[in-house]
């Protein structure tokens, strides 16, 4: 199993739900864009780029990520996003979802809370962090005495 790990200092100032999620990348530039904004925003990223190793890790890892990203244009774009969503239900994985797409026009942000937040490929940083603020809105902050 591969799988690489990001994270970065230096972060910009984020929402506090934002802080240590823990976010299973599925793409197929591991060090490319996305991995680098979700970092940050002060995510700890595992990145992959197999889809059948990034559902098996979510199922499988004992804490539980906090979220699922997936730059879907290299893996059949929506259709293989809802193959590896289709995928995660089958295998009882309760999660939040963010797609990313050049399929998409404009970023999507739902209601439902088993929603995915959808945003075009080329998304701005502002509609990006926005996106990532949505999914995680309902996100309890973990405080430690």
């Amino acid at each position: 199993m591969r799988v690489q790990t990001f994270i970065q200092t230096g972060r910009q100032k984020v929402q506090q739900h934002s802080l240590g999620v823990r976010v299973m990348l599925l793409s197929d530039s591991s060090g490319g864009r996305t991995a680098s904004r979700l970092a940050d925003l002060g995510s700890l990223v595992d990145v992959t780029d197999d889809l059948d190793e990034a559902v098996a890790t979510i199922l499988e890892d004992p804490f539980g990520y906090d979220l699922f990203v997936m730059d879907c244009d290299g893996f059949g774009g929506v259709a293989g996003a809802e193959r590896a969503i289709a995928a995660l239900i089958a295998g009882a994985a309760r999660m939040r979802v963010m797609l990313i797409s050049a399929e998409f026009d404009v970023p999507a942000y739902p209601l439902g809370r088993r929603t995915a937040v959808c945003l075009p490929e080329d998304a701005s940083d502002a509609s990006f962090r926005l996106g990532l603020d949505h999914v995680l809105r309902d996100r309890a902050m973990m405080t430690m005495n």
